[in-house]
């Protein structure tokens, strides 16, 4: 199953996301994003002057997974017009069978167990 069918994720559109941060701690993996909400999103705004989406600072939360499996590590920044560096986006995210399967340019990773959440830090 896509991510867009996951209730919590079903309002953001993780492929235009830019990836800030990854952060691996104990049976937890946190992406920290500068998210694009959908319009069905309730905190949704009209994108600000130039940009094309509503963006906001948000983490994805994977928390008492089972396991974390790497299968390629990639930490390669981006510096965009602004000088900001990100990771480049969530290029894919399925669920299947239990396990959440995401990759980008930072790499893939298999979360098995556990839950997810995406939270607004804005």
């Amino acid at each position: 199953m896509n991510y867009s069918e996951i209730l919590s994720l079903s309002n953001f559109y993780l492929e235009d996301s830019y990836v800030l941060s990854i952060d691996e701690v104990a049976r937890s993996l946190i992406f920290e994003l500068e998210a694009v909400l959908t319009k069905n999103h309730p905190q949704y705004e009209e994108p600000k002057n130039g940009e094309q989406y509503c963006y906001r600072k948000v983490l994805l939360r994977f928390f008492s997974a089972d396991s974390i499996e790497w299968l390629d590590r990639r930490f390669i920044g981006f510096i965009d017009s602004t000088g900001d560096l990100d990771y480049g986006n969530i290029d894919s995210f399925v669920s299947d069978d239990g396990a959440y399967i995401l990759s980008g340019d930072w790499g893939r990773v298999i979360i098995r167990g556990g839950e997810v959440e995406a939270v607004i830090t804005d």
